[in-house]
């Protein structure tokens, strides 16, 4: 056994593991490890490995002793926000934890709300409120921008702008450093147009905290007000914390992650970086092109906040041996070697396969068989089997449409965009045929929604008559009767057709009438008055019990995820309207200004969902999925085009504007 670095009077112990190989991947249950007693608890310890050495193992197996033993301390795991349900699993997979009432299991936003909680006297706003909230600060500024004006109230810049008011947030920077750095930038040699651009960003940043201050709340601004609270509350203060899975940490993370040391009684840290390479005595990371070298620059950083506010560190626990490919020389070899020029070869055994397709269909076609064939002849469970996409966006209908005729049941780990859910389709369609004058593809988009009250063939029928006659806006709009078959032809029921038409435009004109008055482009109203008679066509129309309908129709066909989709969709929407009419209390628009804000919020709405079920295939992208104990593992799109995926330039700010101070 390799020596292992522990604290002086750390105690090693060893347990029987459980290994299960197959296809090259290796399932670690218990891993040998340095721990140290409780006599020798340290205010702070980190754990270093590369990857596979067990770091996390460590952790759920320190939580759960700790919750198996008698005392009542509170403890604490902090994760990224996508790894807390599997964290959850982890824990309560140990047969001593049926359940647990002291132990918190975090992400760092959730840390933030519950230590400030709800503020009841000021709105809390969302991704979408704080890009509404953005956008009225356009509308307002848009005459002072010296370089962003021309371009404020185009689609998506609104969008743009607030990534990066959240991004100086998330980075503990407030109005006076933007202004420190516009000043930075206009000294001589500087560039005259990035100091226009920070000029325009620090005015709408400026106004953008004082709205904070006199109504509204954003959760990435009071970073502050949170550190402040640290040491006063009951689940922090004294407890036990272990903090997972994070390469990398904000300013703003950093501060808080700061105080959370002072406060507990010991915090083991996390963190994948290579010891036997790293050289992190010198203060310096081993290299600025290594593979590790991101996670030492964190490590040194948290080493400096630690310095700074006087937390004892104590010796790491250095995990060398990777357990995970104990079973698997050939992963073990690739995982050490990846990137070293001039490693040696070694055989892959059938551990590793490299596969060469002619297209993504081609290779998810295989991946399909190959999955049949390890749950029929391999004696493994769809939950031991994990798809992982360069760039899921490509592969995930090929992955629908395969899977699903396959009878292969998988979970699909992305957020999902609402854009094209039928109610967005509906409220998007009604509000631009009020205030575009009854297009035909329009008022035939807003029909076909399934949410308006009229059986489909009744609409075809109707869509069918409008394309032989060529009937337009105007046309939707004349109160005569239409009557454009001749005499003689009896195509058509012309009085079941303005049946139907009736029908379908009656809820449009009442629509019409509260936004828009007697003419298409309308009066100014506010933000209130807009969101009731968009309700008020929703009521109409039924939307709410249709949406329970479909949810109740989606667990009889055992669609679980559609199911959930239906189930948040309502909720989701409400609180979009109810920030709207927060943030634009003060404004008077047309309805047509309100529609593109609505058009920019909707394009943004997303909803996560979590597994349904238990035993699936797990299909998630590079960047995102977090994925648990795994037996097998299909890595598609690895060409050296698509992996990684380039990252999109995209932001105000250019790669130039950035160097320029």
């Amino acid at each position: 056994m390799p020596s292992l670095v522990g604290a002086p009077g750390g105690r090693i112990f060893a347990r029987a593991s459980r290994a299960c190989k197959c296809r090259g991947v290796l399932i670690e249950r218990v891993v040998r490890v340095v721990t140290l007693g409780m006599d020798d608890v340290m205010a702070v310890q980190f754990i270093l490995g590369r990857s596979g050495t067990g770091k996390t193992s460590y952790c759920v197996r320190a939580i759960a002793d700790a919750l198996a033993g008698a005392s009542e301390q509170p403890l604490i795991f902090l994760v990224p926000e996508q790894a807390t349900y599997q964290a959850e699993r982890a824990i309560l997979s140990d047969d001593r934890i049926a359940g647990y009432h002291r132990l918190h299991i975090l992400s760092f936003d959730r840390l933030q709300f519950l230590l400030l909680g709800r503020d009841a006297a000021r709105q809390r706003l969302s991704r979408l409120g704080r890009q509404m909230l953005v956008h009225e600060i356009l509308r307002e500024v848009q005459d002072d921008l010296q370089v962003f004006g021309s371009s404020a109230l185009l689609p998506g810049f609104a969008r743009q702008m607030a990534e990066t008011v959240t991004e100086l947030h998330r980075y503990a920077h407030g109005p006076e450093d933007v202004a420190d750095l516009v000043a930075e930038a206009g000294k001589d040699g500087g560039s005259r147009l990035a100091e226009l651009k920070f000029a325009d960003i620090g005015l709408v940043f400026r106004r953008y905290c004082e709205l904070l201050e006199e109504k509204f709340t954003d959760p990435d601004a009071r970073v502050n007000d949170a550190c402040r609270v640290v040491a006063h509350a009951d689940f922090i203060r004294g407890a036990r914390i272990w903090v997972d899975g994070f390469a990398g940490f904000t300013g703003a993370e950093l501060m808080l992650l700061t105080e959370l040391l002072k406060a507990a009684e010991h915090t083991c840290i996390a963190l994948c970086i290579d010891p036997a390479r790293s050289n992190l005595r010198s203060g310096k990371p081993s290299g600025n092109d290594g593979l590790f070298e991101p996670t030492e620059r964190t490590y040194l950083d948290l080493l400096d906040w630690a310095e700074k506010a006087k937390v004892t560190v104590g010796k790491p626990v250095v995990l060398g041996e990777a357990v995970r490919f104990a079973g698997c020389p050939a992963l073990a070899h690739v995982e050490a070697n990846i990137f070293r020029p001039g490693a040696a070869r070694t055989r892959a055994d059938e551990h590793i396969r490299v596969i060469s397709a002619p297209s993504l269909r081609a290779e998810i076609q295989f991946v399909a068989r190959q999955i049949l064939d390890l749950v029929g002849r391999g004696g493994l469970r769809y939950r031991d089997i994990a798809v992982v996409a360069s760039d899921l966006n490509q592969y995930e209908h090929y992955v629908r449409a395969y899977f699903d005729d396959s009878d292969i049941p998988y979970f699909i780990d992305k957020r999902k965009a609402l854009n094209q859910h039928p109610v967005v389709e509906l409220i998007a369609t009604a509000l631009q045929i009020v205030t575009g004058g009854f297009a035909h593809a329009d008022v035939f988009a807003y029909l076909k929604t399934g949410l308006v009250p009229i059986a489909p063939e009744r609409i075809d029928t109707l869509e069918n008559y409008c394309l032989a006659f060529g009937v337009d806006g105007r046309d939707w709009t004349d109160e005569k009767p239409w009557q454009f078959q001749s005499g003689d032809d009896g195509t058509f029921d012309e009085e079941e057709i303005e049946r139907v038409r009736a029908e379908a435009a009656g809820a449009l004109f009442a629509l019409r009438r509260a936004l828009c008055g007697e003419g298409e482009a309308g009066p100014v109203l506010t933000a209130a008055a807009f969101t009731r008679a968009v309700f008020d066509l929703l009521e109409t129309l039924g939307v709410r019990e249709t949406l329970g309908r479909w949810v109740q129709e989606a667990h009889e066909a055992g669609d679980l995820t559609a199911a959930a989709e239906h189930r948040q969709f309502w909720d989701k929407l409400v609180d979009i309207f109810d920030e709207l009419t927060e943030v634009f209390e003060r404004d008077e628009m047309t309805a047509a200004d309100y529609l593109g804000i609505l058009h920019a919020a909707f394009s943004q709405m997303t909803l996560a969902f979590i597994p349904p079920s238990l035993d699936q295939v797990l299909v998630g992208s590079i960047e995102r999925s977090r994925h648990p104990s795994l037996k097998a593992v299909f890595l598609v799109g690895a060409t050296q085009r698509q992996f990684p995926v380039p990252l999109p330039s995209a932001g105000l700010l250019t790669d130039e504007d950035v160097q320029a101070p």
